[in-house]
């Protein structure tokens, strides 16, 4: 669908590796947002608690070539996103 699939975490690059070989690789590029710590998750506005000392909420984020955020959700712990309403929001950017 002409995309680019991110995985963005606080962990650092030595454990995203770790966890990507973990699960036989991962067809998409794990980032780290560890330092400065949470900096993405400031941006994207899912940072909770202190600045030094808190954590992202996990989410899905959509944006377009434009860098405009199409879909944003936040997941409670456990929950994973509804590929099927994911794939719904990215065939309407291909239109």
């Amino acid at each position: 669908m002409n995309t680019q699939v991110l995985g963005i975490s606080l962990d650092s690059q030595f454990a995203l590796n770790a966890f990507s070989l973990s699960l036989g690789g991962l067809p998409f590029p794990l980032v780290t947002d560890f330092n400065p710590k949470g900096e993405v998750a400031k941006a994207y506005e899912i940072w909770q608690g202190e600045a030094d000392r808190g954590h992202n909420v996990r989410a899905t984020f959509i944006v377009d070539k434009e860098g405009v955020i199409r879909l944003a959700e936040t997941y409670e712990p456990g929950k994973l996103p509804e590929v099927p309403k994911l794939l719904a929001e990215l065939a309407k950017l291909q239109q």
